[in-house]
Formats: C-alpha cells, sequence, structure tokens
C-alpha cells in the first residue's frame, strides 16, 4: 500500500508542475467529449489517439489545466453538422473538441447533459492499445487503474486523464505500446510509476488520498486473465440518470 506521504508528494509535484510558467489567473481550458456508448477498449485506444493528434499550442494548455475534461451523453452523428469534433472514435460512439477556454459555457455543454454516473461495468482484464507506428525498438508503458470503489463516472476520468497525460508529458507516443490493466488496488511493487493519480478517499477521513491509477514505462507484463470480464466489456449506452455525472472538475482532485 502507498503511504500517504508517497501519494501527497505525487499530488503537489502535479501541482507545481501546472503551475510553472502559468498565468497568475486560473485556468479554464477544458475538453468535452461526447458519448452514445462507452464500450472501454474504444475509449482508452481512442483517448490516445486524441492525445496524440494534439498541437503543443493546445496540448500545453490543457495540461496545465490538469487535463480537465467533461463527459456529455449524446450521438455524434447527430451533431458533426453543427459542432466540430477533433477527434471521433472508430465506431463513432465517441467524439472529442479540441481544448477550449472561452470564459464561457461551451454550447454543447449547454445542448447535452453530462453522461450519467452508473456502477462500472464488467471490463477485461487487460486492454492492449498498440502502437500508432512501428519502430525497430518498441517502448512500452503500463496503465494500472483501480476498478474497486469506483463508478463510471469516476473510470472515465481515471483512465482519461491518466493516459492523456502520459501523451502530453512524452511517457506515451506513437511508437508506444500500451497495456491496461484493471486491478482491485495498485501496489508499489509492481512500479516504480513515473505518474500516479490520487484523489481523495471518500470512504476515509479528510485528507486521506486513494491512488487510482498508474503509469508504468520501460516493460508490460503478460496479459492477466480474464478476471473482471469479457474481451470489451458491457457496451453502456447513455439512459439518463440522477446522480454523480461524469466530470472531470480539475484541481478539485489531486493529481
Amino acid at each position: 500500500m502507498f503511504t500517504q506521504r508517497h501519494l501527497q508528494e505525487h499530488a503537489e509535484r502535479r501541482v507545481r508542475a501546472a503551475r510553472a510558467n502559468a498565468s497568475p489567473e486560473p485556468d479554464r481550458t477544458a475538453v468535452t467529449v461526447v458519448l452514445r456508448r462507452f464500450a472501454p477498449t474504444t475509449f482508452a485506444q481512442s483517448a490516445v489517439a486524441y492525445a496524440l493528434d494534439l498541437p503543443d499550442t493546445l496540448g500545453e494548455p490543457w495540461l496545465r489545466a490538469y487535463t480537465r475534461t467533461v463527459f456529455l451523453s449524446g450521438n455524434p452523428d447527430n451533431l458533426r453538422t453543427r459542432f466540430a469534433f477533433h477527434h471521433v472514435s472508430a465506431d463513432g460512439a465517441m467524439a472529442w473538441t479540441l481544448p477550449e477556454n472561452t470564459g464561457e459555457t461551451p454550447p454543447l455543454r449547454r445542448l447535452l447533459r453530462l453522461f450519467p454516473t452508473a456502477a462500472l461495468p464488467p471490463l477485461p482484464a487487460h486492454i492492449e492499445i498498440p502502437p500508432r507506428a512501428a519502430a525497430l525498438a518498441t517502448p512500452t508503458a503500463r496503465l494500472d487503474v483501480v476498478t474497486t470503489r469506483v463508478s463510471l463516472a469516476d473510470y472515465l476520468v481515471h483512465v482519461h486523464h491518466a493516459l492523456a497525460e502520459a501523451v502530453l508529458t512524452g511517457l506515451i507516443g506513437t511508437h508506444t505500446a500500451v497495456v491496461l490493466r484493471h486491478l482491485p488496488r495498485l501496489d508499489p511493487a509492481e512500479g516504480p510509476y513515473a505518474t500516479l493519480r490520487a484523489v481523495p478517499d471518500r470512504d476515509a477521513p479528510a485528507d486521506r488520498l486513494r491512488a487510482c491509477a498508474g503509469v508504468a514505462v520501460g516493460g508490460i507484463p503478460e496479459p492477466l486473465g480474464a478476471a473482471h470480464g469479457g474481451s470489451e466489456g458491457a457496451p453502456i449506452s447513455t439512459t439518463p440518470m440522477k446522480a454523480h455525472a461524469a466530470h472531470d472538475d480539475g484541481r478539485s482532485r489531486a493529481r
């Protein structure tokens, strides 16, 4: 188990990185993702593809804003004539806007509801994200994600944040082969982790952090057995619900 001091150091290091060379005014740069349904493999692969395609001029301010992302429920096919998407998943079920900081609520967010929360559906034990381009020596990375005491809304934020930041900081590149593993908890013995996503533990006393995702580079373990479900996982459609919605609110969570 990670010590609270170790998690706090990771969170503070992320805050310092975000504030370096930043304006004293808070940066509200955010990305909007529209989902018709959730499928874990498509989501993870598309998150990496989206971040790889971002120009530095847009990726850097988004990184300073803690890769803030808002997940909305909708059908991208019905929105393409009115809104510009920078990336659309291969199945057309998920679409990403470019990072924007207009100071106002974008029209897309006024039109659609936040993606509903739900219990985490069955997930594959691991997801493979192949490199975009071949190389003689293929670098490797691994994303470990916690699946206990995590809702679907939490999962979207944890995975998207960890993958996007790994791309924007150079841990994952076009030649990198990535394996995402779903685990009940993160174990320091599985590291070292180059980055950790540490968030407040809702089930513990105030100020305690919990490690929910970690990126390790330089090695990929053998694929695990099917411990948490099938190969792609059960797709989740966007049936409206009231409760906690999928919305990464930036600095309100420790990184």
